[in-house]
């Protein structure tokens, strides 16, 4: 890689001289075939709800995966939204497509349709056949208001049963009913798993506003961003390592939640242009090989040593509403401007190893 041509604004992108191939590759996609969703819940990153029109043309997704696995660094494909299982038979035959391909496949649910143990294993039964690797189910205070969490608990048993991998991701919030405990104790966790049995397969994460400058709501201080945490902070492992499609045909560089409100991860339309192109372009980006080797946290601490009038400590709670306001904030912009020098052939070499998401 070259030194960067130009630097005319952060919002245009850093950009380093062109190379016609790719170097290291992502290593997921990630389609989103509709943000419809059978659930509206408050904050959802894409304003999913069950009125939302409009999927990919499943002759889309099948060639999205045939371009996919022609990259040959893909290893795997993850179905989300919105409700991926809203596709019906499509989504199977697209997990079919995939697993046909040698690549893994997930699919992201709120287990809307896992009312019974019985309704679960049906819908797991036709996922395996097809060849899904793994699901992962969405649950929170969020989402229980329209799936309850006897769903989850449901689908996550049959998953084990039918040999599909299964995690479970839950909202952290601040004033919240459900937790890794709520699950952990159900009655119906106990009898599935055992006492304590499913703890294994849970994560929590931060459940963030979409709208910017609001204050995150988390339950304990130590998830706030500050100086006296951010050194534990790591790179972004989702930039430039996963590559999205979303329901209007548009390729994004990461599967961040708040990406739809960053135009400078989008890549293009691939209506328009290939897969492999857009990639190709996108790793001339300084700015996103600085956000894998880094992350959005570090570079605000960095920026504000620059700038001290930079508020960043003890609002963000989540790495993507980091990133969203890295990207956003006219103060960070100016700094990133004027002194990404200092950090060019640092990061470069640092990417030059390890590459996105590694």
């Amino acid at each position: 890689m070259t030194t960067p041509i130009a630097a005319a604004s952060v919002n245009e992108s850093i950009k380093l001289g062109h190379n016609d191939a790719i170097k290291f590759g992502p290593s997921c996609l990630t389609i989103l075939p509709t943000y419809r969703c059978t659930a509206a819940c408050e904050n959802c990153c894409f304003g999913s709800h069950p009125w939302v029109q409009g999927r990919i043309p499943q002759a889309d997704i099948l060639r999205y995966i045939d371009e996919a696995a022609a990259l040959e660094t893909i290893d795997n494909v993850v179905f989300s939204g919105g409700e991926c299982f809203l596709l019906g038979d499509d989504l199977y035959e697209a997990i079919g497509r995939a697993s046909s391909l040698g690549l893994g496949t997930r699919c992201v649910t709120n287990g809307y349709w896992a009312a019974s143990l019985p309704a679960a294993q049906r819908i797991l039964k036709k996922c395996r056949d097809a060849g899904l690797s793994e699901i992962n189910f969405s649950t929170g205070d969020e989402h229980a208001k329209f799936v309850p969490i006897e769903n989850i608990l449901h689908g996550s048993r049959a998953a084990q049963e039918v040999a599909i991998g299964v995690w479970l991701m839950v909202e952290l919030s601040g004033k919240r009913k459900v937790s890794k405990s709520t699950l952990v104790e159900h009655p119906l966790a106990i009898q599935y798993f055992g006492d304590g049995g499913i703890a294994d397969i849970i994560n929590e994460s931060p459940w963030i506003s979409m709208d910017e400058g609001v204050d995150p709501v988390v339950p304990h201080g130590e998830y706030l961003l500050n100086r006296d945490n951010v050194s534990q902070r790591s790179g972004c492992n989702s930039i430039l390592s996963t590559l999205v499609v979303t329901p209007q045909k548009n390729l994004k560089a990461c599967c961040g939640i708040t990406s739809e409100q960053i135009p400078e991860v989008r890549l293009g339309n691939l209506d328009d242009a290939r897969m492999h192109d857009m990639y190709r372009d996108a790793e001339q980006d300084f700015l996103k090989l600085w956000l894998a080797v880094e992350g959005p946290e570090k570079i605000l601490a960095w920026s504000a040593e620059h700038d001290p009038t930079i508020e960043w400590e003890n609002r963000f709670a989540h790495q993507c509403d980091a990133c969203r306001f890295m990207y956003k904030d006219e103060k960070v912009q100016r700094v990133i401007e004027e002194h990404y020098q200092e950090r060019l052939h640092d990061v470069l070499l640092r990417y030059s190893l390890t590459g996105p998401g590694r």
